[in-house]
């Protein structure tokens, strides 16, 4: 829990998170055993260079906004995607259910993440594609 809390605590002091992206709207993901799906995000650059390497070596450090990341999460949920918070590089993740981790953003967002379609006053969420599912122990 105490993992969760730092991370939280970060993340508001800053705004955004942090995620790998193996091309474009592409982003690193996981999978555990049971076939469940979490896309990791971290609190900080330094921690998701550090996880940027070996399966996800080559992949790209990029920083996502809390305006955009409630536009995204609520693509991910209806995905059954869900979030795991900086993920050790011995398997252990602190999953959120995106839908969870939505809600609790909710207060957060200022609405600066404009989607092009919002103009035209289409509600579709931007699709980011099915992303890169690598396996995860």
């Amino acid at each position: 829990m105490e993992k969760l809390e730092q991370f939280i605590k970060a993340i508001l002091e800053t705004r955004k998170v942090w995620l790998l992206e193996a091309k474009e709207g592409f982003f690193a993901m996981l999978e555990d055993s049971n076939g469940d799906s979490y896309v990791p995000v971290w609190e900080s650059e330094e921690s998701a260079k550090k996880a940027a390497q070996g399966d996800w070596e080559g992949y790209t450090v990029t920083d996502m906004g809390f305006s955009e990341l409630q536009h995204w999460l609520k693509e991910l949920a209806a995905d059954e995607i869900d979030i795991a918070v900086a993920p050790e590089a011995e398997g252990e993740i602190t999953a959120i259910p995106s839908y969870k981790f939505g809600k609790w953003l909710k207060p957060y967002d200022d609405h600066s993440y404009k989607e092009e379609d919002d103009e035209a006053g289409d509600d579709d969420d931007f699709d980011y594609g099915d992303g890169w599912a690598q396996p995860w122990s």
